[in-house]
């Protein structure tokens, strides 16, 4: 995830370096294009014309040195603008850098939005034809005095040269502004990219940390709970019936050793291959019957499932004892499953002091439950209300691990 970060957020910066290359590119070729008509043609206004193109050609390096895709829009504005005006002014005084100018357009698309582009490419190419316009009778005088010949309007119709050019223009600034907005649509189809990738590992790390939480409480938690209520029994027996209390002592420390288990597979993201559902089941109850007066009545009918829903399931109805446990004052528990071609059903029936559904409730367990329920692409309901008891019904469908039937 680090490195597609990097590679996406470093692709942004290197448009400047490349626009840059591409501005020097063409700044050589008009260098090395005027200089060769200079040195074969020995034409007398060439060297003038020579000079001028070294000036706004070193005028154009020092600004391609600066790209403000970072700055405001008002510099973003005066750049372009500055940009515009110089291909405009050597066009006035007869140096033709018409290329320069689509080549700022393609600037244009990464700084500005598309109405501001369609505004700055009407209002730039409605200058360009108006100077190429105003240039007419120079070039005309210029060739009138350097081929003694007045066939000016026959060689040359203005009107043509100024419907080539619109149409040039035209033309090129279209695709000039699609391969800008392609380009656009590039780079932000990358920073979608970048921001997904934070997203996905936000996304697996907050995943993580509520794995890790639902684990320690589901089964760390039942094991504290349980450790709880033998310390307790050591300190009202202690005194009276110390045989008792020294049987409630063993539990505790069986139970601190399971907690200690239980945190060290609390981090892992494997499960032990030879995890059995119905063995694991049976010795929870057995643990929950050896610990306090609560009688659970077991008709359990598993399917084969594969490892990873057996853990889940295990941990749902190990959550659901350790709530009955702990806030339902119950005597009896039922735990009751069947399954069918599509789906395993599970029912856990407590006939405690039960609870107003409307009430809000804190806490990990019917949350870690129903999380761990929509892991298993199953649902979970609930009915109780105070004085009647709590029933928890749970629906896995089959294509979660569960195996067809023979």
């Amino acid at each position: 995830m680090k490195a597609l970060r990097s590679y996406f957020g470093s692709s942004f910066f290197k448009l400047r370096p490349m626009m840059r290359y591409a501005e020097w590119v063409l700044l050589l070729m008009y260098g090395l294009a005027y200089g060769i008509d200079w040195y074969f043609y020995k034409l007398p206004t060439l060297p003038d014309l020579f000079s001028k193109v070294l000036v706004f050609v070193t005028i154009f390096w020092l600004l391609s040195w600066f790209f403000p895709i970072k700055q405001p829009h008002w510099v973003r504005y005066v750049y372009i603008g500055l940009e515009i005006s110089l291909v405009l002014v050597a066009q006035l005084l007869l140096v033709d850098l018409h290329l320069l100018l689509y080549l700022i357009l393609i600037k244009s698309c990464f700084l500005f939005n598309r109405k501001a582009i369609v505004y700055l490419v009407t209002g730039a190419g409605i200058s360009y034809l108006l100077c190429i316009w105003w240039t007419i009778p120079v070039i005309e005088k210029l060739f009138i005095e350097t081929t003694r010949s007045q066939q000016w309007e026959e060689i040359y119709k203005p009107q043509a040269i100024i419907l080539s050019s619109s149409v040039e223009y035209i033309s090129i600034s279209a695709l000039v502004m699609v391969i800008g907005f392609l380009i656009m649509a590039e780079r932000r189809s990358r920073q979608r990219s970048e921001a997904l990738a934070q997203a996905i590992e936000t996304l697996a790390a907050d995943l993580e940390r509520s794995r890790i939480a639902r684990e320690i409480h589901d089964s760390l938690g039942h094991s504290l709970t349980t450790l709880r209520l033998q310390l307790e029994l050591v300190q009202v027996m202690q005194g009276r019936d110390r045989d008792q209390a020294a049987t409630a002592l063993n539990h505790a420390q069986t139970l601190a050793s399971q907690c200690l288990e239980a945190v060290h597979q609390a981090v892992q993201t494997t499960r032990d291959p030879s995890f059995q559902l119905d063995v694991a089941l049976q010795r929870l109850i057995n643990q929950i019957h050896n610990t306090q007066s609560l009688v659970i009545t077991s008709r359990l009918n598993l399917p084969a499932i594969d490892i990873q829903t057996s853990h889940q399931v295990y941990c749902i109805i190990q959550e659901a004892l350790t709530n009955v446990q702990k806030h339902a004052r119950a005597s009896r528990v039922d735990l009751l499953s069947h399954y069918t071609a599509s789906t395993l059903n599970l029912e856990i029936m407590d006939n405690g002091q039960g609870f107003d559904l409307g009430a809000a409730t804190t806490g990990y367990g019917l949350r870690g439950i129903r999380e761990r329920v929509q892991l298993l692409g199953g649902q979970f309901a609930i009915a109780s209300a105070p004085g009647k008891g709590t029933t928890l019904r749970i629906t896995i469908p089959r294509s979660w691990g569960l195996t067809p039937e023979d």
